[in-house]
């Protein structure tokens, strides 16, 4: 009577297993389908890369693309040349260098050799400006539009199809600016 209970870890062990296979088994979410919720952009005005000042406001009244990156990060080495070929398309972009205070000479090298894809280049050493865009890591990118809104939110390195699709955004951005003009 008693042998039953001799069965019952090698079942509980089956279950497990097989929980585990479902789980696993699951197509997970591509990490670029986070939607990010349009919000207004925090105004910020930085300490530049090359001295100065980097201010949302002096890109007021027309979309920006804003990017923050480091040299440490792998990833964003990876993008690099993808921000190269929109900046290439016209999208304006502004760089922010997260939290790199060591990085500042290695960031102009990376921008004299292998381009530079921003319009300003500003630093965030302390991660303050990352919090408030809320930032969940580098490189990450918002485009923000003319109202100062983020309107679009790239978590990760960009691949060819979110050029694409942020160059189009970008330049839909701006064809509203347009037809507001002339209409």
């Amino acid at each position: 009577m008693k042998r039953w209970w001799a069965f019952l870890p090698v079942a509980v062990f089956a279950g497990i297993v097989l929980v585990a296979f479902v789980q696993l088994s699951r197509p997970a979410p591509a990490p670029a389908s986070f939607i990010s919720p349009q919000r207004p952009a925090p105004q910020f005005a930085i300490a530049g890369l090359d001295g100065g000042e980097v201010k949302l406001s002096d890109f007021a009244g027309r979309p920006v693309l804003i990017n923050f990156w480091a040299t440490w990060c792998a990833p964003c080495k990876l993008e690099h040349p993808l921000l190269v070929e929109m900046r290439a398309q016209g999208v304006e972009i502004v760089g922010v260098l997260y939290k790199d205070p060591n990085g500042l000479d290695g960031a102009r090298q990376i921008l004299v050799q292998d381009g530079n894809p921003f319009a300003a280049v500003g630093l965030d050493p302390s991660g303050d400006l990352g919090i408030d865009m809320g930032l969940s890591g580098v490189p990450e990118s918002f485009l923000i539009d003319a109202q100062g809104q983020i309107i679009k939110t790239k978590r990760n390195y960009f691949v060819d199809q979110d050029v694409t699709d942020f160059v189009a955004a970008y330049r839909a951005e701006k064809a509203k600016l347009s037809g507001a003009a002339g209409g």
